[in-house]
């Protein structure tokens, strides 16, 4: 694999996007992930909807044991060896299917690895860019 395919792969999914991915999944509303947070509509909107970009890491548990995920951040080196590309490979094989923007993708600046606890699957890792 290419190191422009794999920086494309990370490009891709913004974190808001794998997030609404994995709430579909999950068969998740928006309203039903305020309520298991114990939170505002409005607050899970704006997670939505570019908030979590600047997200902090507790706000990135807290959603990911609501939806029954565990979260681990993952710090990748840049090298271009073997190691990384193993890894991009296992990425993509583990995140949810997400359509690319017509836009330009959106970088995230937070690299998230979560694991599913739900019953509706079995546990897989995946990361998220």
């Amino acid at each position: 694999m290419r190191a422009a395919q794999i920086n494309a792969i990370v490009a891709e999914a913004s974190v808001e996007q794998l997030l609404q991915r994995i709430m579909e999944l999950e068969h998740v509303t928006a309203a039903e992930l305020a309520r298991r947070m114990n939170a505002k509509p409005p607050q899970i909107s704006r997670d939505l909807h570019g908030g979590l970009s600047r997200a902090t890491l507790s706000r990135l548990v807290m959603i990911a044991e609501a939806l029954g995920y565990d979260f681990m951040p993952a710090f990748v080196p840049r090298t271009k060896d073997r190691r990384r590309e193993k890894f991009i490979e296992a990425y993509r094989g583990l995140i949810p299917n997400v359509p690319a923007k017509a836009s330009a993708p959106v970088k995230s600046r937070t690299g998230l690895v979560v694991r599913s606890r739900s019953n509706h699957t079995k546990s897989v890792d995946r990361k998220i860019a």
